[in-house]
């Protein structure tokens, strides 16, 4: 006997691991429980996702298993995916913000110097940075976060976003913004554990 399955797997193109539970019941009808984890899971909350549950004659689930999992396995692919880039740039964010603390430690530490002819002290520090500098970091992040956000890529979107203190004339901007992606990005949670209840 030849099928197709192994086929049909591979095509869903999604490396990871699957558990597939069989139960045949005294009238010939099948329950299968299928559960798909990607290779490289980052996250520990994501071994709370439930299997999928497909009940049905040996005949309708030859016909729609396949097209019944192809959906919720890729969206469980793409938020695996998420979570693992969303991990990487907080680590990331996590360093700088180490680097920068370090940075700013550092300069405080440094001792203060006197100005040739006055007795006045200034203190030596990094300059303060270029306002149109800042403006165009600012952009380029919105830019990049609306990129992200029309990829349902809330969580990246969220990591990205600058803070208030940073910019205080776009604080009802950036409050509107987050409030947005937070809101998406619990739809999108909720939706899934509804989808794969």
């Amino acid at each position: 006997m030849t099928t197709n399955f192994f086929q049909n797997i591979a095509s869903l193109n999604v490396p990871g691991n699957w558990k597939l539970t069989l139960h045949t019941d005294e009238t010939g009808n099948f329950t299968v429980s299928a559960i798909f984890t990607a290779l490289h899971n980052a996250d520990n909350a994501l071994k709370g996702i439930p299997p999928m549950l497909l009940k049905g004659t040996s005949e309708e689930l030859d016909e729609g298993f396949f097209e019944t999992i192809t959906k919720p396995v890729q969206e469980t692919a793409g938020l695996y995916n998420n979570l693992n880039a969303y991990h990487k740039e907080l680590e990331k964010a996590r360093l700088a913000s180490k680097m920068e603390q370090d940075k700013k430690n550092k300069n405080n530490n440094k001792p203060k110097t006197a100005t040739a002819g006055t007795n006045d002290d200034i203190e030596v520090g990094e300059p303060q940075p270029n306002r149109e500098e800042m403006r165009k970091t600012y952009v380029q992040t919105m830019i990049k976060i609306n990129e992200l956000n029309a990829a349902c890529k809330y969580e990246e979107a969220l990591a990205l976003l600058p803070s208030a203190t940073d910019y205080p004339e776009k604080e009802a901007e950036l409050k509107t913004k987050l409030a947005d992606l937070t809101r998406k990005r619990d739809q999108m949670a909720q939706a899934l554990s509804l989808f794969n209840s």
